[in-house]
């Protein structure tokens, strides 16, 4: 149990309320019950304030409260709700490991490698020559790690990921179920007889620290040099990224999206879910591309919002959207001005006659 006072001195918030009332749970504010903490960060929410039964709630320190005629025992204030209650939800909820500290017997480990302390690996994980994995990192059952690979410290690396030969992970990395790092890079050159021919795949990946990848992502090795993704990235399911591409920092990269070779990426980009991004060219710094766009042409200016497909500054491309729906009663238009015309030239050449 933890008191609405203390939560607000953790969150550096503004209580509003009783600060003595206690939770011991968090919840989605149209979900929760008394004894529990939630939040209200977007403002078609707010409604909720009046009928949640939750004890404590953040929300946003400009929030007018005079307009609700009930509101829960205690309000916290903040900047930013949605990032204070992730905050509260690591010290409610802390992540339970479900993997007991040590090696399990059936874990295949190269004599040759070495693995730091107060590590945790799981059954039937494989690790291979003169890797190295850092201090109380976790590895889960079934991961394979290839050759010479370098694994920093505080790592989690959950079932089914592969991990391949010379591949660099720095700290505090997580890597969800069934991701692929280092997968040779699509690359084959076409032959006279119209059949192709594989291209070596010779260069690593370097994962940064403070990196998440998630579910069935890949990441292709370079072809020569790296694939670099830059610390503090976050890649979610299903992103592919191919070889020789640069990640910049901080950058955030939805679902079903895909970086084609040779890419670099800046620092604090956000990239939509199902975004398909062109070989070879580059995007600026805070960079936002919206969902499903499509991105053939580097985006040099940084701050800038695109969209659409092929992708352009996003309130231009919604001009072009709302035109482009006027289109039918547009063409319809012009043809009942033609028919129009042609009954005049019609009535001018009775008259000429």
């Amino acid at each position: 149990m933890i008191t609405a006072k203390h939560i607000a001195a953790m969150l550096e918030g503004e209580l509003v309320g009783d600060e003595a009332i206690s939770v011991n749970g968090v919840a989605k504010i149209e979900e929760a019950k008394a004894g529990m903490l939630s939040f209200v960060a977007n403002p078609k929410y707010e409604k909720y304030l009046e009928t949640t039964a939750a004890s404590v709630v953040l929300v946003s320190k400009n929030l007018d409260t005079s307009k609700f005629s009930k509101l829960p025992p205690a309000l916290i204030k903040l900047d930013d709700p949605y990032t204070s209650f992730v905050i509260a939800i690591e010290k409610f909820l802390p992540q339970k490991i479900n993997l007991e500290q040590g090696i399990h017997p059936t874990a295949v480990i190269h004599a040759s490698s070495s693995i730091g302390k107060n590590c945790s690996i799981g059954a039937y994980a494989v690790i291979g020559e003169r890797t190295s994995v850092g201090d109380h990192t976790i590895i889960y059952p079934h991961v394979f790690i290839g050759r010479d690979v370098k694994i920093g410290n505080d790592c989690l690396v959950y079932p089914q990921v592969t991990i391949r030969e010379e591949t660099v992970i720095g700290n505090r990395v997580i890597i969800q179920p069934g991701a692929v790092i280092g997968g040779d890079g699509f690359g084959f050159a076409p032959k006279k007889d119209t059949s192709y021919q594989k291209i070596p795949q010779l260069g690593i990946v370097v994962i940064e620290d403070d990196v998440e990848i998630q579910a069935n992502t890949c990441v292709d090795r370079a072809t020569l040099g790296e694939t670099r993704i830059k610390r503090g990235t976050k890649l979610d399911n299903l992103v592919q990224i191919a070889h020789n591409v640069v990640i910049g920092e901080d950058t955030v990269i939805a679902g079903q999206s895909g970086v084609a070779g040779s890419t670099k990426i800046g620092n604090k980009n956000m990239i939509g879910g199902g975004c398909s991004i062109t070989g070879h060219i580059f995007t600026a710094d805070e960079v936002k591309i919206e969902g499903a766009s499509g991105v053939t042409k580097s985006i040099d200016k940084q701050g800038q919002i695109y969209a659409g497909f092929p992708a352009q500054e996003a309130t231009k491309w919604r001009r072009m959207e709302v035109a482009v729906r006027q289109l039918p009663e547009l063409l319809f238009t012009i043809r009942e001005l033609e028919k129009k015309v042609k009954e005049l030239e019609e009535e001018i050449q009775k008259l000429k006659t």
